[in-house]
């Protein structure tokens, strides 16, 4: 039969030892003196002072009076509570202890004890009303130091392993509960609050342990005879398991969790901080944000147990707890550099860039932890998952294990049908790993018995469908926009943290061949573009980086290092202020922190145009720092690179529907970054059918950007603005959370069907990324377009002394022929070439999203025939 202790993991029994412990522990601390006893007798035998940590005899002899010698030779034969080595105590240790009120020995006049003035110390008889030292007798009180130098806890452990029991010295003579270190555990008192403890999800009420009709799953295959004796139910999880699907968007920013309820999709909160509280609208869109308390208590704690491991909230914390911490403290560099943020862009560009270091909130400087890189780890189906210490740490299994602690949460139910949405312009390795990230965080938070019950086989994570195409499924019907036979052609311009994607289609009705699939609508989707660098935390960046550059005087004085956004200029002098270093990451997110409500509401918290920063300096040391914010160029900078956004946005979409030309598009926003108002007057300049007349430069020029565009056929566009949002209806679709409420449209089963042409044009890959071409006359001329079909050659041009300059770029400008060379946005890679190059082309090949192929030769015949030289491969992200 097992006992309560086998019942328990290893790891939560220890934590539940400590956890009394420490209120043993705390109650040690709160009392100077205690009564000594063992257990199976009602005399005191002792004291216990917990200041000194003396122990002292609780009866002594008084009616004796012996000398010095005599009083040495009888305390050394002492065994008072079955102790040995008892000693006299000193003057000092005696007197101390005579003068201390709440001494329960303390009687008589003065300091005496037992109304006894004369005792024997090791240096001879004290007069306790005098404090004089003699050579006459006294009475004998000896001491012992056992535990002496002992801390509260070893304290606890020997009064155990003596059976000992423990009283205050005080009338109420109050017990310390060592039985509880002592007896079997209580199994309820150990499992109440498992899920309070590693999510703050709310601690378990008695009902979940006694109720028939609820039960641990915790519980499920241990030992009924000991659960009976506990008084406790295990429950099977298989019982608990919803036919539901649940959608994830997992955004930069923020992660909107679905789920589909018996047709009513709703949605969850991660991470907040007290349940019970009035559920508001922004609680759904949960940061994607980790904060690192304990890394090696993390770390011990997460590589120890496959399922449900014992991570504490003390250790790392998610979501809006994290998000909280971090505004509260963003002044703070500690703060800063314990805080993981942009989870999903690290995933995208960790191989490109330096590795992430963190520091966690530890004392006195913190532990300090590098990133490992994101590796494609699958969990095995039908093999027994494992982890060990030799595991590299993965934050997006981490943040995934806290989604699915919350999703599957004992008072919800048990989920195994996931789905997925990504960018369009992810590479499929990088979605592939994500995938692969999610599936061990999602399957770790999952009662560990449910692996082996038949209901498990149906746990899958899977990629769905891309975000915009997910917006669109959730929008068109909200706004009333019905298929038709020829399609509605539709555009998703969607803003996001990260990037901003591209999306252009038709929703149309099912052919009758659909039909037969059991279809009815269809969203045919095809030329996605976008822009990578227009994201909301990447314009935050940018407008730091033009802070720190209007202030270079007071970093050149103070040694102060910044960062450089990937698509921003360096300048003259640069390399003494841009760095790759913690310090230098640290100043850059503190001041994005600072600019975050210029770009949220328009305006700095702060009037005065001057922020008071503590930064680091180049050796790691704060600097108060106060940086002047030049207002109007950070105005003028998002005014500009929002008109550019969109510039390209049209030029992707004149491209998109460039073989069938509709009448009229209608433009959806999406993204909260869409909600900005620089975005909406942005869109609101674009040409309408009353063709008002500009209401500023910036205006006129959008709408002579757009007039060139359309020459040829001039499009009718609606912009819809951001779906807003509605405090009385929570789940209804918005900016955000429309993109994990419109993927529960799209999962197997439903009547709408997604066609991805993109996809089939690249063999599930993302589409190819980047204009590919040279320069003639000044202007880049394109030859590989972006989202061409994979692994055909493409003739580029002739080298010149054998050099061929390469030119490249990712902005759909590029497809107007108005880019010229220099501009940003526009790269060059220098070509040498080997070999006899008379009547050589330079041919180019996609095999991957950004990722082509070049070889020279005389014609794409002769490539087929073999005869080419100069293979080589290029990564254009580099």
């Amino acid at each position: 039969m097992d006992t309560p202790e086998k019942i328990i993991p290893d790891t939560l029994y220890k934590r539940y030892i400590s956890t009394l412990t420490q209120i043993v522990v705390e109650k040690l601390d709160r009392q100077t003196y205690w009564w000594v006893q063992h257990s199976t007798s009602s005399t005191k035998a002792m004291i216990y002072d917990s200041r000194s940590g003396l122990l002292w005899d609780a009866a002594p002899d008084t009616s004796n009076m012996l000398s010095l010698n005599d009083a040495k030779a009888k305390v050394a034969a002492s065994l008072i509570g079955a102790l040995p080595n008892w000693c006299l105590p000193t003057q000092q240790q005696l007197t101390a202890f005579a003068k201390n009120t709440k001494n329960p020995l303390r009687k008589g006049a003065n300091d005496r004890l037992l109304e006894k003035d004369y005792w024997m110390t090791s240096g001879g008889r004290i007069d306790l009303d005098s404090c004089a030292l003699g050579t006459s007798t006294g009475a004998l009180l000896a001491c012992n130091d056992a535990l002496k130098g002992k801390s509260r806890a070893q304290v606890a452990e020997m009064a155990i392993q003596q059976d000992w029991q423990l009283r205050e010295c005080t009338p109420e003579e109050k017990s310390l509960e060592l039985n509880l270190l002592q007896d079997p555990p209580d199994l309820q008192a150990v499992y109440e609050d498992i899920d309070f403890f590693s999510a703050r999800l709310p601690r378990l009420e008695a009902a979940q342990f006694t109720d028939p009709n609820k039960g641990l799953w915790e519980f499920w295959g241990k030992d009924e005879g000991v659960l009976t004796t506990q008084g406790v139910r295990s429950r099977n999880p298989a019982l608990d398991v919803r036919d539901c699907n649940v959608a994830i968007d997992f955004g930069t920013s923020s992660t909107v969790v679905a789920l589909d309820d018996n047709d009513q999709h709703k949605l969850l909160r991660i991470g907040v901080s007290n349940y019970w509280a009035q559920e508001r609208h922004e609680d759904y869109e949960n940061p994607t944000l980790l904060e690192f308390i304990d890394f090696n208590g993390l770390l011990a704690a997460w590589q120890s147990e496959a399922f449900r491991p014992s991570v504490s909230w003390d250790h790392v914390r998610c979501s809006h707890a994290a998000l909280q911490n971090f505004r509260d403290n963003k002044g703070d560099p500690r703060m800063v550099a314990s805080t993981l943020a942009k989870i999903k862009h690290w995933a995208l560009r960790e191989s490109k860039t330096a590795r992430v270091r963190l520091s966690d909130q530890q004392k006195p400087q913190g532990v300090e932890h590098e990133l490992a890189t994101l590796t494609l780890r699958n969990p095995v189906r039908g093999q027994q998952m494992s982890v060990s210490p030799q595991d590299p740490f993965d934050p997006i299994e981490l943040y995934a294990w806290f989604l699915g602690l919350n999703i599957n949460w004992r008072g919800r139910g048990v989920f195994l049908r996931y789905y997925m949405t990504f960018p369009v312009g992810y590479p499929r390795d990088v979605k592939d790993k994500i995938l692969a990230s999610f599936r061990r965080g999602l399957l770790r938070a999952l009662p560990a018995s449910l692996v082996s019950e038949p209901a498990f086989a149906q746990f899958c994570v899977e990629e769905r469908a891309s975000e915009p195409a997910a917006y669109a499924a959730a929008v068109m019907p909200r706004l009333n926009i019905t298929p038709s036979d020829d399609g509605v052609a539709y555009a998703v311009f969607d803003f996001g943290g990260g990037t901003t994607d591209f999306d252009f289609g038709y929703y149309r009705l099912a052919t009758p061949k659909e039909e037969d699939e059991g279809k009815e609508e269809v969203f045919e989707h095809f030329g996605a573009a976008g822009d990578k660098f227009l994201g909301g935390e990447n314009l935050l960046e940018n407008l730091a980086y033009l802070v720190f550059r209007h202030n270079l005087d007071i970093c050149r004085k103070d040694r102060i290092a910044f960062t450089r956004p990937l698509d921003a200029d360096d300048f003259a002098g640069s390399e003494m202020f841009l760095e790759h270093t913690q310090a230098a990451s640290t100043n850059t997110v503190m001041l994005m922190a600072r600019l975050r409500p210029l770009w949220e509401n328009g305006q700095l918290d702060s009037q005065s145009g001057i922020e008071l920063l503590d930064l680091l300096d180049r050796e790691g040391r704060k600097v108060s720092c106060e940086l002047i914010i030049p207002i109007h160029e950070l105005n003028a900078y998002l005014q500009q690179r929002i008109e550019s956004g969109v510039c390209s946005f049209l030029a992707a979409l004149e491209k998109a529907f460039a073989t069938r030309r509709p009448d009229h598009v209608h433009v959806l926003l999406a993204g909260n970054a869409s909600r900005s108002q620089w975005v909406l007057d942005t869109f609101g300049a674009l040409p309408t059918e009353d063709d008002a007349t500009p209401a500023s430069e910036s205006h006129a020029r959008l709408r002579d950007y757009a007039s060139k565009l359309f020459t040829y056929h001039r499009m009718g566009l609606t912009v819809h603005e951001p779906l807003p949002v509605r405090e009385d209806e929570p789940f209804t679709p918005t900016a955000k959370t429309g993109v994990a409420l419109g993927l529960l449209r799209l999962c197997p089963g439903s009547p709408v069907k997604v066609i991805n042409h993109s996809f089939e044009q690249s063999g599930d890959e993302a589409p190819f990324a980047h204009y590919l071409g040279r320069i003639r006359q000044g202007r880049f001329h394109v030859v590989v377009a972006q989202g061409s079909e994979y692994e055909q050659w493409h003739e580029l041009g002739a080298p010149s002394e054998g050099v061929f300059n390469l030119y490249h770029s990712q902005s759909p400008q590029s497809h107007t022929g108005e880019l010229k060379q220099g501009e940003p946005g526009l790269f060059k890679n220098r070509l040498d070439l080997r070999g006899n190059l008379t009547g050589q082309r330079i041919f180019a090949r996609i095999v991957g999203p950004s990722i082509i192929e070049l070889c020279t030769a005389t014609s794409c015949q002769a490539i087929d025939n073999g005869d080419l030289e100069n293979l080589s491969r290029l990564e254009l992200d580099k």
